[in-house]
């Protein structure tokens, strides 16, 4: 098995159940999105998309729980949500790709919803384990070190390819952006 929880064969670990599930999730992924930035976060937290809104989501978790065990006894279902599908579409409207779950045991990040970016060599990116991670931590940089990783990788791959965009994967319910610009347009509070 690879590191992005391909099988030799390169398919991923999953059920029809497993895919259908990851569909309805993704169908709705507008909605809830604008949930989480109107109803679940302050007004003074950051929410467009952007690197220094990464760097408020964090700011607002690390205040929130005091560390990763009370945050996963706390169980906040929307919340939590919320923050894995904005952290995740934050990175991949900088860097393309895709959502994907996959079930296999051994993949590292089994049952979680993921990324992958379009870029060379995708690691695996899972905002939920990113969570606990800021929570542990507590730097207040988990977040923007992956972005700004990210970035360095896509501009070294727009000067080594020049017309190269990152694409992003349709899904079920997207909101189609423009083919002008490889960024959404940030969301009005």
């Amino acid at each position: 098995m690879s590191d992005d929880g391909r099988t030799e064969t390169g398919e991923q670990s999953h059920t029809p159940e497993q895919d259908k599930l990851l569909i309805e999730w993704l169908e709705i992924m507008q909605p809830r999105l604008a949930r989480f930035e109107d109803f679940l976060t302050p007004r003074e937290v950051v929410t467009d998309y952007t690197r220094d809104s990464l760097v408020s989501l964090e700011q607002l978790i690390i205040d929130r729980w005091p560390d990763r065990h009370v945050f996963a006894q706390e169980q906040d279902t929307d919340f939590t949500d919320g923050a894995t599908r904005y952290i995740g579409e934050t990175y991949l409207r900088i860097g393309g790709g895709g959502w994907f779950v996959n079930h296999d045991p051994s993949f590292l990040y089994s049952g979680r919803l993921c990324i992958l970016l379009d870029v060379e060599m995708p690691v695996p990116i899972s905002p939920l384990n990113l969570i606990t991670t800021m929570l542990s931590r507590r730097t207040g940089n988990v977040l923007t070190r992956i972005w700004d990783g990210q970035t360095r990788k896509i501009a070294e791959l727009r000067a080594a390819n020049p017309g190269w965009e990152p694409k992003r994967e349709p899904f079920p319910g997207a909101i189609p952006m423009s083919r002008s610009s490889s960024a959404f347009t940030p969301s009005v509070r």
